[in-house]
């Protein structure tokens, strides 16, 4: 097979190893994450606080975690992601053990609020979304698709594996064990997946020449700078920002409400894990099909289908079969993949290059904040009204928006090669 001289070149096999490797990442990240839905519960029946201060912890983790973004994209930029990953490992593990000995719900807004978020913004969505932009080419969207598709695997095995832990020997151990997991896991790929080469000087990835991704109309090389006087920049932040807020929301205080509404919470977190399982094939398939179809197509199927699972919670009671929760699952699997498997790959769609990393940190600034916001008001609309059915049908709309904001962006004008 020969390739032709303005073509980037194959990507090599070594790479795909990468690919695992990064799953392996988004994989613990995701499940500690989101393990957040089961600790909810737990810890409004220990301290007995209202909701919108509980689910404040959440909302300030995600906040860190995207406030963390410039930092942790220059610094992946600077040092390659390797080392950051590898500090990462070792202080959000130190952040989960200490949730474990907090007197009080406040004392958690420290240690899961910021030091666990701080840890797993070096070594998580940021740092790997680096990674894979640089080293991939012809087939981004596929190792993008790929490596998100590890978020699956986490929810589906450590969402459930946590509840299990907190009815058996507690909130506080269950915390111990997620520190445990947490640094085993990290550091060995970090010590023995990750390449240990990065950059080249001329900012091309090692072993990689020739000409950039894409083609089409005006490809500055962007710097963070630039990028902010772009239109481009603010459409792709509005994007991201109200899907994730939707996102965040509902994968927070869905435990909640459905346990509220009356189903059973060992139940309930299965069909969590169901999700997490349909996500695996979802995010590959918005991955492979990125490098195919229009991404503003991709958006909308996608969109549809978290919409479809918000109707679809609200009619559930204590009375409804099983197979809507299991409808629930799939369609909220398909739906929310497009939010953590899409980001990167639009992102890189228009500026993908040297000093993608921190582009990138910026705009998941404006991503994690809109998913604090959404934990949060979620939380405090439910103080208000006692139940979460403001909050979901607010989020179909600010899912909707996110269409638009895409369709107006316009990927499609810039052609893969």
């Amino acid at each position: 097979m020969t390739t032709s001289p303005n073509s980037p070149p194959p990507e090599p096999q070594e790479r795909w190893s990468t690919v695992a490797a990064s799953a392996v990442l988004m994989g613990i990240t995701s499940g500690v994450w989101y393990s957040g839905s089961v600790f909810f519960d737990a810890l409004l029946k220990e301290f007995g606080r209202e909701y919108a201060i509980t689910a404040g912890i959440f909302s300030m983790f995600t906040a860190v975690y995207g406030l963390s973004g410039v930092a942790v994209g220059a610094l992946a930029d600077r040092f390659g992601p390797r080392r950051l990953i590898l500090a990462g490992g070792l202080l959000a593990p130190i952040g989960l053990a200490g949730n474990s000995l907090s007197p009080t719900i406040e004392s958690m807004y420290l240690t899961h609020g910021i030091l666990a978020a701080a840890g797993m913004a070096a070594m998580g969505y940021v740092p790997v979304s680096v990674l894979l932009t640089q080293k991939f080419h012809r087939r981004r969207g596929l190792a993008l698709g790929l490596a998100s598709a590890g978020t699956g695997f986490g929810i589906m095995v450590v969402v459930p594996l946590t509840q299990f832990a907190i009815d058996h020997v507690g909130w506080r151990l269950a915390y111990v064990v997620l520190a445990a997991i947490c640094l085993a896991t990290v550091v060995s790929v970090a010590l023995f997946a990750i390449p240990r080469s990065w950059m080249s000087p001329s900012g091309q990835p090692d072993g990689v020449s020739g000409p950039g991704l894409l083609a089409g109309p005006s490809r500055p090389s962007w710097i963070l700078a630039s990028t902010f006087r772009s239109r481009e920049f603010w459409l792709l932040a509005l994007t991201f920002t109200f899907l994730n807020t939707p996102v965040q929301l509902t994968l927070t205080h869905h435990v909640a409400h459905l346990v509220e509404v009356g189903q059973s919470k060992t139940f309930v977190a299965g069909v969590v894990g169901l999700m997490g399982l349909m996500s695996v094939p979802a995010k590959i398939t918005w991955g492979f099909l990125s490098d195919r179809w229009w991404l503003e197509a991709i958006y909308l199927t996608g969109v549809s289908c978290m919409i479809a699972a918000f109707v679809t919670l609200l009619l559930i009671g204590p009375t409804t079969a099983t197979w809507m929760l299991y409808l629930y699952a799939t369609l909220m699997a398909f739906g929310y993949a497009v939010s953590p498997a899409m980001t990167p790959i639009l992102s890189g769609r228009f500026f993908a290059g040297p000093h993608f990393g921190m582009i990138f940190g910026a705009v998941n600034i404006l991503y994690h904040l809109g998913g604090a916001a959404g934990v949060w008001m979620a939380g405090y609309a439910h103080d208000i009204t006692g139940t979460y059915r403001a909050a979901f049908l607010g989020s179909m709309l600010s899912a909707a928006i996110t269409v638009g904001c895409v369709w107006l962006a316009a990927p499609r004008r810039i052609r893969l090669r």
